[in-house]
């Protein structure tokens, strides 16, 4: 009786072993990490520093006053522009 006790847990010791022998299962896993980048956004021409207000002086018109504020307006939105075009530019890479 004990050798066939011991017949019957070498099967299953043999047969549980060459389950574990089996080749192994290789998984590939895509993980998405954001990675910083440097980027260097350099100021447009379009941004100076003088703009059209700042040419203007008290001694000018009303007229002359309303021209520079709308030539600031336009000068300013054309930065702004540029600007966001090259920080969208640096976030897509």
């Amino acid at each position: 009786m004990w050798r066939h006790d011991m017949r019957l847990n070498s099967a299953i010791l043999a047969l549980a072993l060459a389950g574990c022998a089996g080749k192994p299962i290789i998984e590939t896993k895509i993980v998405d990490r954001p990675v910083p980048v440097f980027c260097e956004v350099t100021l447009p021409a379009e941004c100076k520093d003088a703009y059209a207000v700042d040419k203007v002086s008290t001694k000018d018109d009303m007229l002359t006053l309303n021209r520079a504020l709308r030539s600031e307006i336009y000068e300013r939105s054309a930065c702004e522009v540029m600007l966001r075009a090259a920080v969208k530019g640096c976030n897509k890479q």
